[in-house]
């Protein structure tokens, strides 16, 4: 699958020749000029990658940064023209990973882009366990337990699991999860939909569960805290 790139950036001659050049590279590339507009982009489909300008119409990118940090675990890149060291320092204390002063290279954008997805690809795989509220997810024995119980989940509850628990916040639609997990073209909803139960109904999602596995718009899938 390829990785989905969200660029917020308000300047369109800037936006039309980064889209252009990294849908070429073989990447999906959404746009968006406003945060307004990022956050609407981010809330509806699965992003791997945010290139972010700093001043934008409606806001500061690095506000953006820090606020966006509360619910999703996306790495960002900063593009600017400020290339003083305060403006640097403010955007990786909010959360970003990575940052690029304006003017740059198409070449030298997507060579950022291709080492930041490569390390956070090379991070996710060598994780060997993490805890989220009551839940720890031990990735080498492929377990999950619940208050130090082991949950039960079976190898593939625990794949759907997992790529929930990676992305916290972020909404999957059926077909992604579909494809990320079972690997086959011939798309079935139902079996997402079962898992997803199985899931809930192990780890004891109700009302009143400091996690959950939350249904946006009755077509996103994300786990959240509550």
């Amino acid at each position: 699958m390829m990785s989905a790139i969200l660029l917020i950036e308000d300047n369109a001659v800037i936006m039309d020749s980064n889209r252009e050049y990294l849908e070429m590279q073989g990447y999906e590339v959404c746009a968006a000029f406003t945060i307004r507009g990022g956050l609407e982009i981010l809330e509806s489909r699965r992003i791997d990658l945010i290139i972010l300008d700093i001043m934008l119409p409606d806001g500061s990118g690095i506000d953006f940064c820090a606020k966006m940090r509360e619910s999703f675990n996306i790495p960002v890149l900063f593009l600017t023209c400020l290339d003083d060291d305060d403006a640097l320092i403010a955007g990786l204390k909010a959360g970003g990973d990575e940052y690029m002063t304006k003017p740059y290279s198409l070449a030298a954008l997507s060579a950022r882009t291709d080492a930041l997805l490569r390390r956070v690809r090379i991070e996710r795989s060598s994780e060997r366990s993490f805890s989220i509220g009551p839940l720890t997810i031990d990735c080498g024995k492929r377990r999950v337990y619940l208050d130090g119980g082991d949950a039960l989940l079976t190898p593939k509850e625990f794949d759907v699991l997992l790529m929930l628990a990676r992305d916290m916040g972020r909404g999957f639609t059926s077909e992604e999860i579909y494809s990320r997990v079972w690997g086959d073209e011939l798309f079935d909803s139902r079996t997402v939909i079962v898992h997803i139960s199985s899931i809930r109904k192990k780890l004891r999602m109700d009302d009143e569960s400091p996690l959950t596995i939350a249904t946006e718009k009755r077509k996103y899938y994300s786990l959240r805290r509550e």
